[in-house]
């Protein structure tokens, strides 16, 4: 994006796991439980922000439009999953899913920066991710629901669905050796050990549930198949946090404190929300 430089010992990722699962059938009940473990290792990620609070520039600055490299970054998942599906009545099916997961970084990748404030590199050793909840989406979920199937070629579904223990990404360089460095190098005086506690803590979403809806019909007319499909997610129109980061603005101590003691910080954590109300239909015919 703005230069043609290599990552720095550079090298193959690797994944590795393993995945055990149980199928139970019964001409009423089916039921599935599954337990996982996967082992990523070597990934590398690059980011380019603005940054305030660094130590180490050549121009004795402390500001930057950086290059953020990082490393080394191992991630570590593992969890439940159990399924089962009742037929209950000739034409009606009850559905239950319940997923528990643990996906956490599993080492203390490196981090360096490039600039164009920075003769080569900046070295600043490793960011401590390791233990910290790896974000893209909830780790813990339930679904319940029905489905009726009629014998006059039409259909409904319908589920409720609950969603937990999600949080934002996490700023690597906060969690180097940078955030307690002033910018001339030398560590910052009066840091107190339970604000930075406060400071770093990971952020975890509120849990949210949605209500969907699923149906569709289908007919003959002499030689042709005419079908009907539709689709409304999160009837309820819920609004809720589906995911988001912390900006790496504010780099070290001192910035992030004064930041954060604003009633409206300037670069506090950015999030996605969900979209509300959604629906899909589609019609089809088939000769």
């Amino acid at each position: 994006r703005v230069s043609n430089d290599l990552v720095k010992a550079l090298r193959s990722n690797a994944l590795y796991g393993i995945d055990l699962k149980y199928i139970w059938r019964h001409p009423v009940i089916q039921a599935t439980l599954s337990g996982y473990f996967l082992k990523l290792t070597g990934l590398t990620n690059i980011s380019f922000y603005y940054a305030d609070g660094l130590t180490g520039l050549e121009n004795q600055e402390n500001s930057a439009y950086v290059q953020e490299i990082l490393t080394e970054i191992d991630k570590q998942n593992f969890g439940l999953e159990f399924a089962v599906e009742a037929r209950i009545l000739t034409n009606v099916k009850l559905r239950g899913v319940a997923a528990i997961g643990n996906s956490v970084y599993a080492s203390n990748p490196e981090l360096y920066l490039t600039s164009n404030s920075i003769e080569g590199s900046l070295d600043l050793g490793n960011s401590f991710l390791k233990g910290h909840w790896a974000s893209g989406g909830p780790q813990n979920a339930i679904s319940l629901g029905f489905e009726y199937s009629s014998p006059k070629y039409w259909w409904l579904s319908s589920s409720v669905n609950f969603f937990d223990k999600s949080f934002i990404s996490v700023a690597p360089i906060v969690r180097t050796k940078n955030f307690f460095l002033d910018a001339d190098g030398l560590p910052i005086n009066g840091i107190d050990p339970d604000t930075t506690r406060d400071l770093l803590k990971q952020e975890s979403l509120e849990p949210y549930m949605t209500l969907n809806l699923v149906g569709g019909k289908s007919w003959k007319i002499k030689n042709l198949y005419i079908g009907f499909f539709a689709s409304l997610n999160n009837l309820l129109n819920s609004v809720y946090k589906t995911g988001g980061y912390e900006q790496s603005r504010n780099a070290n101590y001192r910035t992030l404190q004064e930041d954060k003691n604003r009633d409206k910080p300037l670069f506090g954590p950015k999030y996605w929300f969900s979209y509300g109300t959604t629906f899909f239909t589609s019609m089809y015919i088939r000769i």
